[in-house]
């Protein structure tokens, strides 16, 4: 059903007319006097531009649907903001929006399924020892403000749901630090090793794990103070 939705939509794009530069610098300077047609008949007369961008991102984690929805959602900014009077075809305007609401998109599902992947590991890696420390895990990081041993070495339903909430308040190069380092979904890896991995100096990778471990800190508190009531 959705693909031939998609199909039908693909069919009645690829009869929208190109625009010529004059129509566009007509349809610019509608736009900039907040005229709503001229709006819809710039994006609409460009749709197929975001289809062949879309394309480039085909197998990174979003259908063709969702790739084209994105773009055009970039597609609108872009004519929203675009000034014609500047000597620039609006397609070439357009292509950096199109691409950063298409390349956001796949960012955001990339972390969202690396979560997802950890949520489903959590139970028996989250509390478990970290390396040749038995009473050092994330979790125990996370229950204790004041040192890095665990006041608490029970691993309730509430703290996982806390920790899984606290997870998702890091950008994607800090889950990738937390994740090797505490081994959560995977093998655990030394400080060397994650630097190596990341093409990053070991310093760098330690300011990075610092960093993340103190916004974990603060949305695990946050989470769990909701949860108790």
């Amino acid at each position: 059903m959705i693909e031939n939705k998609f199909n039908k939509y693909l069919d009645e794009i690829g009869h929208e007319q190109l625009l010529s530069e004059e129509e566009e610098r007509r349809l610019s300077d509608r736009i900039r006097q907040g005229d709503e047609r001229a709006l819809n008949r710039l994006v609409e007369a460009n749709l197929r531009f975001v289809v062949a961008i879309a394309k480039q991102y085909q197998g990174k984690g979003l259908d063709m649907a969702d790739l084209v929805s994105e773009g055009n959602m970039g597609m609108l900014k872009a004519a929203m903001k675009f000034d014609a009077g500047r000597g620039t075809r609006f397609v070439n305007y357009a292509v950096v929006h199109v691409r950063q609401h298409i390349e956001k998109a796949l960012k955001m599902e990339s972390k969202e399924r690396r979560v997802e992947n950890v949520a489903d590991g959590q139970s028996r890696s989250v509390d478990a020892p970290l390396g040749t420390k038995p009473n050092v895990s994330l979790l125990s990081v996370l229950a204790d403000g004041n040192a890095p041993l665990a006041d608490e070495r029970v691993y309730s339903a509430n703290a996982q749901t806390a920790v899984e909430y606290a997870l998702r308040s890091l950008d994607e190069r800090e889950l990738l630090v937390v994740d090797a380092f505490y081994g959560l979904g995977q093998e655990r890896l030394t400080m060397a090793e994650i630097a190596n991995d990341m093409g990053l100096k070991r310093e760098r990778v330690r300011q990075i794990r610092d960093r993340a471990i103190r916004r974990l800190k603060k949305s695990y508190k946050h989470k769990l103070k909701e949860l108790r009531g």
